[in-house]
């Protein structure tokens, strides 16, 4: 029987970037997979600007950013080709850079493999099924068997029990993890059937093919995008009545593709058909057993938010898995896991349904009122990045999030002795306490000291000392009315300090919500804050 810190069912993005965040702290990992090969078709193709930065930290934006291209603008257009919506994606963003990337899943998926492999602290059992998954109180355990691609069952005369102190269902929209915790789906509601086309053409540049367009057409909705730097994505959504059968046919398919290309000007790279949903789990931990990604939410696609918020899922876990492993936080922090991540995906999911509903509108008469108000101004408001959830942020008396907690900080760049660096370079995956010199100077030794013994990373402003390199980092905290920032390894703010007085109180917050001991001198600083 083999032991481990973490395993890991499931070897797509979540898997492999949680797999890769634990490795790197010391943690003993391993990766279930049934299939012995990466799915080698694509499925995602949009990243966020803070999915990069996390690229980043992993030491993979050179090899990342060499399969993705940046987005420009994404124009939803009316059957007529008249402009409803240019979503602007030039400024830079708050990770500085671009604001999204468009790439091809199997080639990140590629890049996440080789360097797991070339690591080689990660244990792969590729090609074996988890049978079963069971929470034993003190650890997890899981049964394994070598699988058979062709039969597509497993050998269970082979079967292995492992055993690990924490077990994470990275297994997709039907999670066996999932149902092992006994989790329940919360139905949103949406649901469209999509024809999928992934196509590589010849020469892009002598076709008449948008960049990145949704054409908001009642007759086909349709969205088209590119799919890295050598693919073109095509999505057609099922009219009423229309089968899955009847389209998903490769003559149909061309059919739809014709007024774009022509089999003569590309390949045609693979065609399914898709049911988008809109679901989240509700319970995404039991015990020793946790979910990520899929096995914790399916939302549409319209905003290219799925992936995404599966590499949320795993940078949020790894910090408290690697926390609780180490010591650091009692068992209990795991419990925030959830409470944090949940509601930023519902936000997210509604939104993507709200993009959905205009899109999908079959009815010549409904895409008539839409474009007419669309036209008159009634456009939907910019989107917004949404906030964590209450779980380890600073909070106010009535435990709601405090302002400016579980907020996407700024990506800045520091400097010190003539050396610039960006802020997540000099943390290197840790807490951050980022203040002026002055300021941290004053707070109290003891706390001081727990927070290095707890492996908070300070970072002072001042003579001699860090230099807020672009003045972004100063220009968040005066339009915050703050003097402090505590970072969270997930780039996210665990919240902000207003004076002196308050950082104190900031601190204490953290390490009381960490299980460390803090200080009581602080007690009733969130009820001051509800009243100021």
């Amino acid at each position: 029987m083999s032991q481990f810190d973490v395993i890991i069912v499931g070897y797509g993005p979540t898997g492999k970037v949680l797999a890769r965040l634990l490795s790197d702290r010391g943690h003993k990992v391993a990766i279930v997979e049934r299939w012995p090969h990466p799915y080698p078709l694509p499925r995602a193709v949009t990243y966020y600007h803070d999915i990069a930065r996390l690229f980043h930290a992993l030491n993979l934006a050179g090899d990342v950013g060499q399969i993705s291209r940046p987005g420009h603008h994404y124009v939803w257009y009316n059957a007529d080709w008249k402009i409803l919506i240019d979503f602007d994606l030039t400024p830079e963003s708050i990770s500085g850079g671009p604001a999204s990337f468009l790439f091809n899943q199997p080639e990140l998926e590629a890049v996440l493999d080789r360097d797991l492999r070339a690591r080689g602290r990660v244990g792969l059992l590729l090609g074996c099924e988890a049978i079963e998954v069971h929470d034993e109180g003190d650890l997890a355990s899981i049964v394994v068997a070598p699988f058979n691609p062709t039969t597509r069952s497993a050998d269970q005369d082979a079967a292995e029990t492992l055993t690990c102190r924490y077990l994470v269902g990275c297994d997709g929209a039907n999670s066996a993890v999932r149902e092992a915790i006994g989790s329940r789906l919360f139905d949103h509601g949406f649901d469209a059937e999509w024809l999928v086309v992934d196509v590589r053409p010849h020469d892009i540049a002598s076709l008449p093919i948008p960049d990145a367009a949704q054409w908001c057409n009642p007759a086909r909705p349709t969205t088209i995008v590119p799919s890295g730097v050598a693919n073109r994505r095509f999505e057609f959504m099922l009219l009423p009545g229309e089968s899955a059968d009847e389209i998903a046919t490769e003559a149909k398919v061309w059919e739809l593709l014709s007024p774009w290309m022509k089999p003569a000007d590309g390949t045609l790279v693979r065609h399914a058909v898709y049911r988008f949903r809109s679901r989240l789990a509700q319970g995404w931990r039991k015990n020793r057993l946790l979910i990520a990604g899929d096995a914790a939410h399916v939302m549409p696609p319209f905003m290219g938010q799925g992936m995404c918020s599966g590499l949320r899922d795993a940078a949020t876990l790894a910090w408290r898995l690697d926390f609780v492993l180490r010591g650091l936080a009692p068992d209990s922090t795991l419990d925030d896991y959830e409470r944090e991540r949940a509601p930023h995906v519902d936000a997210l999911i509604r939104l993507s349904m709200e993009m959905g509903k205009v899109v999908c509108v079959p009815d010549p008469v409904a895409a008539r009122e839409r474009d007419e108000a669309f036209f008159a101004g009634k456009k939907p408001p910019p989107v917004e990045s949404p906030a964590l959830g209450p779980g380890l942020v600073r909070k106010r008396a009535d435990g709601a999030p405090d302002a400016c907690a579980g907020v996407l900080l700024p990506h800045v760049r520091i400097e010190r002795d003539g050396r610039t660096q960006r802020l997540d370079d000099v943390v290197q995956g840790n807490f951050a306490l980022l203040t002026k010199a002055a300021a941290l100077a004053r707070l109290d030794p003891c706390l001081r000291r727990q927070l290095e013994q707890t492996g908070v990373v300070l970072v002072p402003f001042g003579a001699g000392q860090y230099r807020d390199a672009d003045g972004r980092l100063q220009d968040f905290l005066a339009a915050n009315g703050a003097v402090a920032v505590i970072a969270r390894p997930d780039f996210y703010s665990f919240g902000i300090a207003r004076s002196d007085h308050d950082l104190a109180a900031l601190v204490n917050e953290l390490l009381i919500g960490l299980g460390r001991v803090g200080t009581a001198r602080s007690a009733g600083s969130a009820a001051q804050r509800s009243m100021s």
